[in-house]
């Protein structure tokens, strides 16, 4: 968690530089940071995706708790 911190700060800061430059020197570097972003954008949209698809384990009927209480009822 404090390695994601450190990046969010290192890529706020950079994205900031970025844009004094655009505005300062060179509109072109305005495409660069257009860039950067959408390619950040799509990589967190890509790895926050891969953390919700981890596959669930199902649970049958047979592990049901109310199914496996009601089985040690019948079995006394």
């Amino acid at each position: 968690m404090n390695l994601l911190v450190i990046f969010f700060l290192l890529m706020v800061f950079v994205s900031n530089l970025l844009l004094y430059l655009s505005f300062n020197f060179d509109n072109r570097i305005s495409y660069l940071i257009l860039t950067l972003l959408i390619c950040l954008n799509f990589y967190l949209y890509k790895r926050q995706k891969k953390n919700y698809e981890q596959p669930k384990k199902e649970v049958s009927a047979e592990e049901h708790p109310i199914i496996k209480a009601a089985r040690e009822r019948l079995k006394k």
